[in-house]
């Protein structure tokens, strides 16, 4: 216990806080807390990652801290006693639009649909009708409509009224009564509504507790807020990177005058996090933006301990990377450290690449790197999780400890490759080539871990992207200037906005921002097959439900991907046989996306292939 207070107290001490304050707010009860602190002007709640334990820190107008109060980790039902003299535990906030989040999370869960909501603009002056036409703002346009991806992000409470999705309260109540501890507000359906009161601390009880697949899916839909026009913000993303998911909340205070907002979520290792102060969740989020970062990230999180642990999984995760290394530089043989030749397989310890032209390079591995034999000539292939790619391109290709400069480039690396690899079954393939980025076959330094953690999921759109050592040139940055207004302490946005001016800092994913260019040339290509594609596939491949006339959207840059929720496929272009292939790729992902064989790659790869001949139907 003492050596636990004295790390918090370290903590505080870094963090602004008097030791005295701190032992005050750990072990001063509630009297002592009510009668010293002022009203704060800024407060955040979130589990740190370092001591297991909530924490509570408040701040005043200046920003100047007001104290930390930490307890146990979440989740937990706190006892009475503690409940009824511990301040973390007595503060109550507004829910806001918070309940959104918890019906989104619901739908993934349970699988139910969830119909677009359309935007029917309501007619008249009646206050009826204003209401229904202010709360449509955040929706779409009048005669519009919106999935319930781009409606978390815009914050379209209307998309998600329980009447409207015919959730029941019995059936809400035994799905959350086992993944509500230390929120008993949850469970109660009635209570899905802005005015409900609750605890920050219960909010991140609960947010703590749901599977981290599903918190994974919301958490890269809600890195979009950042950027949306409802609620974008310069500062938060700066000082935040990728790191902050969250859904934004706002409501009045009990005088019914005072607004307060904030937001509620995630951040990018998985913690939960809720803050607020007056305001809405957009000005909250604007002003105390470098304030939340200084606070939840300080210096600890560049130990990339999430990284790490997320790096694992790359075989399983959705879109890892397989990299072909040395792809122009033909391997005469790999060999153990001592001399010994590398067996086939999985490669874990220290070896050296010899290469026909006489060259030679340690590297070690961890089991991410494979040895085949392909023509009697020895070939690597590694496979990454997205993070861990990027962060082994700037190894390769830049210095990670040129903070800003390595982080403007780690989006530009990201950026480049959804748009330059091709997709095989789960991953994305590239080759490690200076015709491509070249790609350090050793683990990543724990520098540019953390760089690639920073900028988590950001991408540039708009414009294609490139880069090189020391030319500058439309669309490319240039390394050696980006160090230098590193070195000038550019930040790193702004190095990425000069060296691509045409380009926008985006979410990796944004369902809000994908606009839908109609491509009719591969619409009338994919109509004029269907009758015949769709024949086959009822008869011969059990659960395949033909899509009523998918739109095809054309894209300009990044992989190609269906939008299962609105039967909508994103294709680059439909001139070789690999992009027809790719067509039917998706569109077999949009007939099987009610059933298992949806999920099994390989069997939508080979039917991709049987729909059509073996070079590819061309168009007419």
């Amino acid at each position: 216990m003492d050596g636990q207070v004295k790390n918090r107290a370290a903590r505080a001490r870094l963090a602004g806080f008097h030791p005295a304050a701190l032992a005050l707010a750990l072990f001063g009860g509630a009297a002592a807390y009510a009668a010293s602190a002022p009203s704060p002007a800024f407060e955040v709640f979130w589990h740190d990652r370092g001591t297991h334990l909530l924490e509570w820190r408040t701040f005043d107008a200046d920003s100047k801290p007001l104290n930390v109060i930490a307890t146990h980790s979440p989740p937990i039902v706190p006892p009475s006693a503690i409940a009824a003299d511990d301040p973390i535990w007595r503060r109550k906030v507004p829910l806001g639009s918070l309940w959104e989040l918890f019906v989104y999370l619901w739908l993934i869960e349970t699988g139910k649909d969830a119909p677009d909501y359309v935007c029917a603009g309501a007619q008249g002056n009646s206050a009826a009708a204003r209401t229904r036409r202010a709360e449509e703002a955040y929706c779409c346009n009048p005669g519009g409509r919106i999935q319930k991806d781009a409606a978390l992000v815009r914050s379209c409470g209307l998309f998600f009224a329980p009447e409207r999705l015919g959730i029941k309260a019995a059936d809400w109540q035994k799905f959350w009564s086992s993944r509500s501890a230390g929120a008993d507000w949850l469970p109660d359906l009635a209570q899905m509504r802005p005015q409900t009161q609750v605890t920050p601390a219960s909010l991140i009880n609960a947010l703590s507790q749901i599977p981290a697949a599903t918190r994974e899916q919301a958490a890269s839909v809600l890195l979009a807020r950042a950027f949306d026009a409802h609620g974008g913000t310069d500062a938060l993303v700066r000082h935040m990177g990728g790191q902050l998911r969250i859904k934004t909340f706002s409501w009045f205070l009990a005088d019914n005058q005072t607004r307060y907002g904030g937001g509620a979520g995630w951040l990018g290792d998985g913690r939960p996090v809720w803050f607020a102060a007056n305001g809405t969740g957009q000005q909250v989020m604007a002003r105390y933006g470098k304030l939340l970062a200084d606070t939840l990230l300080m210096e600890d999180w560049a130990s990339a301990r999430a990284f790490a642990s997320s790096s694992t999984s790359a075989a399983a995760a959705p879109g890892c990377v397989r990299v072909r290394f040395f792809a122009h530089y033909p391997l005469s043989s790999v060999e153990k450290s001592g001399g010994a030749p590398a067996s086939i397989g999985a490669l874990r310890g220290r070896y050296v690449a010899r290469f026909a032209n006489k060259a030679s390079l340690p590297f070690r591995a961890n089991g991410e790197l494979t040895l085949a034999m392909e023509k009697d000539q020895p070939r690597i292939e590694g496979q990454f999780a997205l993070d861990d790619y990027v962060a082994r391109v700037l190894d390769r290709e830049a210095d990670a400890n040129e903070r800003e400069a390595a982080r403007a480039l780690s989006v530009v690396i990201r950026t480049y490759l959804l748009r330059e690899a091709r997709r095989q079954g789960n991953c994305l393939v590239i080759d490690d080539s200076s015709r491509k980025q070249r790609v350090s076959p050793n683990p990543a330094s724990r520098a540019a871990q953390a760089v690639a953690q920073f900028t988590r999921e950001l991408v540039l759109r708009g414009a294609p992207v490139g880069y090189h050592r020391d030319t500058p040139g439309e669309n490319r940055m240039a390394w050696k200037a980006a160090v230098a207004a590193s070195r000038a302490e550019t930040p790193w946005d702004i190095i990425l906005r000069d060296a691509f001016p045409q380009a926008s800092l985006a979410a990796m994913y944004d369902p809000a921002g994908i606009a839908c260019k109609r491509f009719t040339m591969a619409e009338r290509w994919l109509a004029a097959r269907l009758p015949r594609w769709n024949a086959r596939l009822q008869q011969a491949l059990p659960g395949f439900e033909a899509p009523a006339a998918p739109q095809i959207c054309l894209l300009s840059q990044g992989t190609p991907f269906s939008e299962q929720d609105r039967d909508r496929i994103h294709l680059r272009a439909l001139k070789s046989a690999e992009d027809h292939r790719t067509l039917a790729h998706e569109y077999l992902h949009l007939g099987l996306k009610h059933h298992p064989a949806g999920h099994d790659e390989a069997l939508v790869k080979a039917w991709a292939r049987r729909l059509l001949n073996p070079t590819g139907e061309m168009p007419p």
